[in-house]
């Protein structure tokens, strides 16, 4: 117990920062903005960067968004008066051009950051319980990312026929955030490796040859993508409420 305290005590000493991803275009979404859609009267993003401002294991917050959202998030972040929000990025075509400029701005802003959380805006149900989580590992592995083990059987498919089984006991469900030493992911998404298209950060990583660790996060830490995901978000909200 005590050894837990004086781990995270001493990770609060150096300078941990998040990059908060929200420039997406929801092309699954209707024709609706996923990150601007109530949810139980408060918006996505809100209630995103709430569980970060409100976090002692955060410093620093660098919001990324599309061009269309930059004046609407600045207002945003006025009236909610999120001091840790250092810096407000358009993003840019794919997700990690995004990400890229959110780490630039994270170096311009602040030189002495170790550690950096980056983060899907439209993952609101993520905790302080599992950023601390991503902190603790982030120090021992140098490279850790939120996921949770996959409850289904999984079948590989090519042209409609199953090719393969993978064993489910090694496959996990990936999520965000995922955490790096800022010097070395900042430094991976300027490497010639990050041209080529890659779905998550960590993968970037796997590329250059570096190991990546897991932490276990939470089963609800979902991504608002569907519809249908705005019908669970509600329900959870509303079950955790009553």
């Amino acid at each position: 117990m005590w050894q837990a305290i004086a781990s995270l005590y001493f990770s609060m000493q150096e300078k941990s920062a998040a990059v908060i991803v929200a420039a997406g275009s929801s092309r699954r979404m209707q024709g609706h903005d996923k990150l601007w859609i109530p949810l139980a009267g408060r918006i996505t993003l809100a209630r995103t960067v709430d569980v970060f401002q409100s976090s002692p294991v955060i410093d620093t917050i660098v919001l990324v968004t599309n061009n269309e959202r930059l004046a609407d998030t600045c207002t945003l972040c006025k009236q909610e008066q999120w001091d840790k929000v250092a810096a407000i990025v358009a993003g840019g075509t794919r997700r990690q051009d995004s990400v890229r400029n959110g780490l630039d701005a994270l170096a311009e802003i602040n030189t002495i950051c170790s550690w950096v959380m980056i983060h899907d805006g439209a993952r609101p149900f993520v905790t302080s319980t599992i950023l601390e989580e991503g902190l603790r590992a982030v120090q021992q592995h140098q490279a850790s990312i939120a996921a949770v083990p996959v409850k289904d059987t999984i079948k590989q498919v090519q042209d409609g026929k199953i090719s393969a089984t993978p064993d489910r006991s090694q496959l996990w469900a990936v999520q965000t955030p995922q955490v790096f030493a800022f010097p070395l992911i900042h430094q991976a998404y300027h490497h010639p490796v990050a041209q080529a298209d890659v779905t998550d950060d960590a993968t970037l990583l796997e590329r250059l040859g570096y190991t990546v660790t897991v932490f276990f996060a939470s089963y609800t830490n979902i991504k608002i993508t569907t519809p249908e995901d705005i019908v669970f978000a509600e329900a959870h909200l509303k079950g955790s409420t009553e």
